[in-house]
């Protein structure tokens, strides 16, 4: 076995352990601290960043990389909860839109700097602008490429 053939299976394993280890402990620490689990948080925030606070439900899906099924069971949730609402699509009135009520507002105002703060102190604060870029060349085309897979029926 080559350097680069120890190094590879080697590299995948720290990166796959290492970022559920990451993933655990933020949502452990967003679940504490705002009483939202990561999907929670992700659902409001892609809703806080899209016009008029509304997005179609399959969009919305899309944006966050859910399954359809999962996506509604999580609305389905938070709508319990007061922090979103559905309603027929603003667009043409066929789909559902997620709509982010003010309660959601509200609740999305206080985790996101707790949630960031936990971002920097587990994650970002350790890294240099090198190590930055260097990620964000991994992982942006790597997102890209799988949100492209997922939109052409794939898993």
């Amino acid at each position: 076995m080559t350097g680069s053939d120890a190094l590879a299976p080697r590299a995948w394993r720290q990166y796959f352990e290492g970022s559920r280890l990451l993933e655990n402990e933020l949502e452990h620490r967003l679940k504490t601290s705002s009483g939202l689990d990561l999907g929670d948080f992700n659902v409001l925030l892609v809703l806080s960043e899209a016009p008029g606070l509304r997005m179609r439900m399959g969009d919305l899906a899309r944006a966050l990389a859910f399954a359809p099924g999962r996506l509604t069971y999580r609305v389905g949730a938070l709508e319990r909860d007061g922090l979103v609402i559905r309603e027929a699509s603003a667009a043409d009135g066929r789909g559902t839109d997620a709509v982010l009520t003010a309660a959601g507002r509200t609740r999305l105002r206080k985790a996101r700097p707790v949630h960031a703060r936990h971002v920097e102190e587990l994650f970002l604060g350790d890294l240099d602008d090198e190590t930055l870029e260097v990620l964000s060349r991994v992982f942006g085309p790597l997102r890209t490429r799988l949100l492209e897979h997922r939109g052409e029926g794939g898993a």
